[in-house]
C-alpha cells in the first residue's frame, strides 16, 4: 500500500492556498471597484448640483480622488509581483498608497455627506452614507495590499526542499516455537519506496502529454505549449508555488493558476479512468474464461460423413 509523499502533500497544500488567495483577490477587487464606482458617481453628482459656473470641471475634479486610489492599489499589486523591485520600494509605494487612500477618503466623505443631506437624509445621520461607501473602499484597499505582500514567499521557504519520505521499518518479532516455522516477512524493496514520490517519478504523469491536453482544451488556441510544459515542470517536478512560477516566467498569476487547475482536473480524470480500467480487467478475464467452455460445447467434435 503506497502512501502519499511529502512533495505531493506539499503541492496539494500549495494549490489549495493558491485557489483561496485567488478568490480573495477577486472578491476584494470587485468590492473596491463597486465602492469606487459609487463614490465616483456620488462625487460627480454632488459637484454638478452645487456648481453653476463650470460643472464639467467640478465633476472632473471630484472623480479624480477615487480613481487615483484605484490606480495606486493596482500599482502596489504590480510592484509586489515584480521580482526586480526591492522591498524598500514596495514599502514606500504602500505608504504613499495609504496617504492617497486617506486623502480620497476625506474628500469623498465630505462630498457624499453633502449629497446625502441633499437627498433628504437627516444631517445627524448623513455621515453614515459616506462611511459605508468610503469604509468599503478603505477595507478592500487594505486587504489587497495585505494580499499583495503576503504572496511574496521568503527565499528560505522557496529553497527549502521537502523532507524525504521515511523508509518502512520491517516488523521484527521474537521468534518462538509457534512462529519459528512461519517464514519471516520481508521488508518492501527500496524501489517501492521510490515509487511513492509520484510527483517526481510517476509513470502516469507525462508533462508533455499533459501540456498537450491542456492546450487542446483551449478553444482560442492562445496557450503556448512550451510555456504550459514549463509551468507543469516547475510545479510537479520542482515543487514551486504558483507565485514563484509567475515571477520566473513573467506571466500573470491568474493565468498560471488556471493552467494548474486544468492540470489537476485532467490528472484526477486520468486516475479515475485508470482505476476503472484496472477494475474491469479481472471481470473481462473471468467472462472470457467462462465463455471458452461454452464455445467448446457448442462446436463439439467434428462429425465425419
Amino acid at each position: 500500500m503506497q502512501t502519499a509523499s511529502p512533495l505531493s502533500a506539499h503541492n496539494r497544500t500549495s494549490a489549495s492556498e493558491d485557489v483561496r488567495t485567488d478568490r480573495a483577490h477577486v472578491f476584494f477587487w470587485t468590492e473596491l471597484c463597486i465602492a469606487a464606482g459609487v463614490s465616483v458617481i456620488g462625487n460627480a453628482t454632488q459637484a454638478v448640483l452645487h456648481t453653476t459656473a463650470l460643472p464639467a470641471v467640478a465633476a472632473t475634479v471630484a472623480v479624480i480622488p477615487p480613481l487615483a486610489l484605484l490606480a495606486a492599489v493596482h500599482g502596489v499589486a504590480l510592484l509586489a509581483r515584480a521580482d526586480t523591485v526591492s522591498p524598500t520600494a514596495r514599502r514606500a509605494a504602500t505608504a504613499l498608497t495609504v496617504v492617497i487612500a486617506a486623502g480620497a477618503f476625506w474628500l469623498s466623505f465630505t462630498a457624499l455627506r453633502a449629497l446625502a443631506i441633499t437627498a433628504g437624509v437627516p444631517a445627524g445621520e448623513a455621515w453614515l452614507w459616506p462611511l459605508i461607501v468610503e469604509g468599503s473602499m478603505t477595507q478592500s484597499s487594505l486587504a489587497l495590499l495585505i494580499l499583495a505582500h503576503a504572496r511574496q514567499p521568503s527565499p528560505s521557504m522557496e529553497r527549502r526542499p521537502p523532507s524525504p519520505a521515511p523508509l518502512p521499518v520491517p516488523d521484527q518479532r521474537p521468534s518462538d516455537g509457534a512462529c519459528g516455522a512461519l517464514p519471516a516477512s520481508r521488508p518492501d524493496p527500496p524501489a517501492l519506496v521510490e515509487e511513492t514520490l509520484d510527483d517526481q517519478t510517476s509513470s502516469d504523469m507525462d508533462v508533455e502529454e499533459l501540456a498537450t491536453r491542456i492546450c487542446d482544451q483551449d478553444p482560442g488556441g492562445r496557450r503556448d505549449h512550451a510555456i504550459v510544459a514549463m509551468v507543469l515542470t516547475h510545479r510537479y517536478v520542482h515543487g514551486w508555488s504558483a507565485s514563484r512560477i509567475s515571477r520566473e516566467l513573467g506571466r500573470s498569476r491568474s493565468a498560471i493558476s488556471r493552467i494548474l487547475r486544468d492540470a489537476e482536473r485532467l490528472r484526477a480524470r486520468t486516475g479515475t479512468d485508470r482505476a476503472h480500467a484496472e477494475n474491469d480487467q479481472p471481470a473481462n478475464r473471468a467472462h472470457a474464461e467462462n465463455d471458452q467452455p461454452a464455445d467448446d460445447a457448442h462446436t463439439g467434435p467434428a462429425v465425419r460423413t
